[in-house]
């Protein structure tokens, strides 16, 4: 609820361990255009914009550590409506989505690894052939001032590369899971309050059917306000999420269209492009779960309900038909639409690229 003093340290620690493998793809990069080295650099124009996004991710979602906690705090809170229905279901199931994508990640990272690994004879004789001085056998292209090709120099390399990818390459997935995950929390409120409605509206008294509909009234005042608070935590990241993720995905298409490692290429746009549609998946789920309150009221025996009630019905519908959403920024909503935007424009990017 409150991070010390040791949270943000382990964060700058985090920051200053991995921007080294960030400077050494920068100055491959920088590098290789100095000396007009004859490879393609699609692949480490992607690395620095995916460290780009990822540090400005990271430091979003730290500085909104607070927010979030708290978030998450009041989602766990049942005193005032009841747990809702199948909470202990859906919980299952998220815990069981968030090992999956957590371990997708550690897998994924292992074999891009394990690959440029195993490329490391292939790519030795290239060298020789091209005259270029390349570290084979790490994940990304690296420039480092000293040799290491040489034990225990290139496996203390391989294995703070290793260790760096580990730590980085999951950031994305994490946060839009995390996204995912307060949004269908969100989600088992709104057919709670559903629930709710439809018992309320079935009461023959109207003293229990106006205390019941107050109580209705209140639980979606602080389902939108909860709504709001999960927007004001991920909004930022998620624009930059989707800015670079269309980039990234631009630059490692060329990769396939050059040829040049399409087996690791494959692995990380299908990281990044996964870690998008888990963050427009919930929030479309959200839109389309928020626009189903006005459906269950027009359903519900409204017109067998006392005309001062009806009336309080007509402002929650009016409410209702603008859909809770999870935006980006000032750059639209995230759902499936911007999901395939992001995909038009990647490429798009990529006809650039190979013009």
């Amino acid at each position: 609820m409150n991070p010390g003093k040791w949270y943000y340290i382990r964060v700058a620690a985090f920051l200053l361990i991995t921007s080294l493998w960030v400077l050494s793809v920068f100055m491959h990069l920088i590098m290789s255009i100095i000396n007009d080295a004859d490879i393609h650099l699609s692949e480490d124009v992607a690395l620095i914009v995916a460290f780009c996004g990822l540090y400005y991710m990271t430091i979003i979602y730290v500085k909104n550590q607070p927010k979030v906690a708290h978030l998450l705090r009041d989602l766990s809170n049942f005193q005032k409506f009841g747990k809702p229905p199948g909470f202990e279901k859906k919980e299952k199931i998220l815990g069981f989505w968030s090992q999956l994508f957590f371990y997708y990640c550690v897998v994924a990272v292992m074999i891009y690894n394990l690959v440029k690994l195993l490329q490391k004879p292939e790519c030795e004789k290239i060298n020789e052939v091209k005259g270029l001085k390349e570290n084979c056998g790490l994940l990304t292209p690296t420039w480092i001032p000293f040799e290491i090709n040489y034990f225990p120099a290139f496996q203390l390399t391989f294995f703070y590369v290793f260790i760096s990818t580990q730590i980085l390459m999951k950031l994305a997935l994490i946060i839009s899971f995390n996204a995912l995950e307060m949004a269908h929390h969100i989600i088992l409120r709104i057919d709670h309050l559903k629930i709710m409605i439809m018992e309320c509206l079935d009461e023959k008294s109207y003293e229990v059917s106006r205390r019941k509909l107050k109580t209705c009234i209140l639980y979606h005042l602080e389902i939108l306000s909860l709504s709001n608070r999960l927007n004001n935590c991920f909004s930022n990241g998620m624009f930059a999420h989707l800015t670079i993720t269309a980039a990234i995905c631009g630059c490692l298409e060329k990769q396939f269209v050059d040829g040049d490692n399409s087996l690791g290429a494959l692995v990380h746009v299908l990281g990044w492009i996964l870690a998008l549609f888990v963050a427009c998946l919930g929030g479309q789920h959200l839109i389309n779960a928020s626009l189903t309150i006005p459906d269950t009221i027009w359903f519900s025996k409204w017109y067998e309900a006392d005309v001062r009630l009806r009336k309080d019905l007509i402002f929650m519908m009016a409410r209702s038909q603008v859909g809770l959403h999870l935006s980006v920024g000032s750059f639209g909503i995230l759902s499936f639409g911007v999901f395939f935007s992001v995909i038009k424009m990647s490429y798009s990017i990529l006809a650039m690229l190979t013009s």
